[in-house]
């Protein structure tokens, strides 16, 4: 009976031992998935910190598109402003033209009546002579 007094100790001691590594393996186990719970709560703040960030970029990227869309206009229209004052400016240049040449005839045609009314003068001038 002894030996089977001592055999059941043993036995018992054995199965003892085992339930500890096994409730200190369900501890380590227990520590574990509380890490990784942790890891896993600071991913997800993670990656809900990245969505709001994408989300904010998204949205100056929009505005940032509208605002280009507004300067391309704007040249636009400039261009046509540009282009219309670059035709008022040939309008300008070739009416002066014309005015410098109207002013240069103006000026021949004076410079003959001069010297016309100094031929008439001088005919004038004979008649009473005579």
């Amino acid at each position: 009976m002894r030996t089977l007094a001592s055999r059941t100790q043993k036995s018992t001691e054995e199965i003892q031992n085992t339930i500890e590594r096994l409730q200190q393996g369900v501890k380590n186990a227990v520590g574990a998935m509380s890490g990784a719970q942790g890891r896993a709560t600071s991913g997800s703040d993670c990656v809900e910190k990245a969505a709001h960030s994408l989300h904010v970029i998204a949205a100056e990227v929009t505005t940032i598109n509208d605002m280009n869309i507004q300067i391309a206009t704007a040249a636009e229209e400039q261009s046509v402003v540009a282009e219309e004052i670059n035709r008022n400016i040939t309008a300008i240049s070739t009416i002066a033209d014309t005015t410098s040449s109207g002013a240069t005839q103006t000026a021949q045609s004076s410079e003959e009546l001069v010297r016309l009314s100094v031929e008439l003068r001088r005919l004038v001038d004979q008649f009473k002579l005579q």
